[in-house]
């Protein structure tokens, strides 16, 4: 192991604490800015080496304490005081917004309450989230018989670290965790990994099981004896994607509003079950402020934003790629009775181009990969009166944004939402006008 004693003078937006060494620029994850730690060096390139901290000689008055706070594999921040870490991912947006998308930070004050697209300036804020917030959650498995353990990867590895103590997750899933390894080593079963997702309360939950590879039908139903018990929906998949075994419930309604959305461990929605009605009601707001018309929503999910929109007054075109997310909206179409919901299959840019029409209003929330440079140029050409986008990767939202902005459409405004506290990332709404400043 090679260690090095550095100072941290400031944190980098991917996380890390940043320190100045002859060998180059460091970034040691677990540092605070002011500490003075021992770090192992994990990769070293030219200019600069990655580590992490093993050892903390000065210590900042902004770090936890508690054995959460000494380190979890899924969550990167668990060191750092929540309140501190909020202001410092606010600072960590702007600085990014100005360096990867040259946007200077006066062009990100926050969203209004009334009026226009946006309400008057005022300054960019961040809605805080308590602890215990993961809805949905991926835990690997490693070992087999009393050799299981179920948890995180620890980072840049596969070694599989205990997530018993994660105060992200809901004390009930908390305390299952042990009897979930317990119950994959007495049935020996070969599973390496465990997506689970849970209502509100966190009382009820359904999980994906994947079989390690190689695993046959004979061992997914033995798998399913197992942890069926848990859950109240169970399904095991091969390793190579086809279901083997399944029992339960198939979905879990979640309510938002005044709407109930279909949850499953197979598709996306937003992880935070405190935010959820905040980030909607916040679409809705936005969304009404133009006229009832016609809204394209984009990577829709399961229709978390759709529905949104439609009690903004608007009738919704929901575009998603993923064929099990299409089921889910399609069921939540069938629940809410609407006929001002279409649901399409298709490919976000490819749906844009081969559709002509020209929407009123747009809701973007693409993966971290973002909008990505053809559709952000595409949404310029053909820009809405507003355009509202989602964001849960600060660096990719930069340069989409420049594009945006350089095809003609303006920053209106943002809001930041801590979605996931414990962690350097943040989730952003920014709305952009195709009619110039507020």
């Amino acid at each position: 192991m090679m260690l090095r004693r550095v100072a941290i003078t400031n944190l980098a937006p991917t996380g890390e604490g940043v320190a100045r060494t002859p060998e180059g620029v460091a970034f040691v994850a677990g540092g605070l800015p002011g500490e003075e730690v021992e770090a192992e060096v994990l990769e070293a390139r030219k200019k600069f080496w990655k580590g992490r901290a093993v050892s903390v000689s000065t210590r900042s008055p902004l770090r936890r304490s508690g054995a959460h706070a000494e380190g979890c594999a899924g969550c990167d921040w668990s060191h750092f005081d929540v309140e501190a870490a909020r202001r410092a991912k606010r600072e960590l947006f702007l600085e990014t917004m100005e360096r990867i998308g040259e946007l200077p930070s006066e062009l990100f004050g926050g969203l209004g309450g009334s009026g226009e697209p946006c309400g008057s300036p005022s300054p960019l804020t961040i809605e805080p989230s308590p602890l215990a917030y993961r809805l949905r959650n991926r835990f690997h498995v490693a070992g087999e018989g009393r050799e299981a353990r179920v948890g995180y990867f620890a980072p840049r590895t596969h070694r599989v670290e205990s997530a018993d103590a994660c105060e992200a997750l809901s004390e009930p899933t908390r305390l299952l965790l042990p009897r979930l390894s317990q119950a994959i080593a007495t049935s020996s079963a070969a599973v390496s990994e465990i997506a689970t997702v849970e209502d509100l309360a966190g009382t009820r939950r359904l999980a994906r099981a994947t079989m390690a590879a190689g695993a046959d039908r004979r061992a997914a139903h033995a798998t399913l004896d197992a942890l069926s018990p848990f859950f109240e929906g169970t399904a095991v998949a091969a390793a190579e994607g086809p279901v083997l075994a399944r029992s339960g419930e198939r979905r879990l309604w979640v309510p938002v509003g005044e709407r109930d959305f279909p949850l499953t461990a197979w598709t996306f929605f937003q992880s935070n079950r405190h935010l959820l009605e905040p980030l909607s009601s916040d679409v809705e707001r936005q969304a009404a402020r133009i006229p009832a018309g016609r809204a394209l929503d984009l990577f829709g999910g399961v229709g978390l934003f759709a529905g949104a929109l439609l009690d903004a007054g608007h009738s919704v075109v929901t575009v998603e790629a993923s064929h099990v997310a299409v089921e889910q909206a399609l069921a939540a179409k069938r629940r809410w009775q609407s006929d001002r919901w279409t649901v399409v299959h298709a490919d976000a840019l490819e749906f844009f181009e081969r559709s002509r029409e020209n929407f009123d209003l747009v809701v973007a929330d693409p993966p971290r990969a973002g909008l990505g440079l053809p559709l952000a140029r595409a949404l310029a050409n053909r820009p809405p009166r507003l355009l509202l986008y989602v964001s849960c990767e600060t660096a990719t939202l930069a340069r989409d944004l420049a594009a945006l902005a350089a095809g003609g459409l303006s920053i209106a405004g943002a809001r930041l939402y801590d979605l996931y506290p414990l962690t350097h990332r943040v989730e952003a709404v920014v709305a952009l006008s195709a009619f110039g400043a507020r």
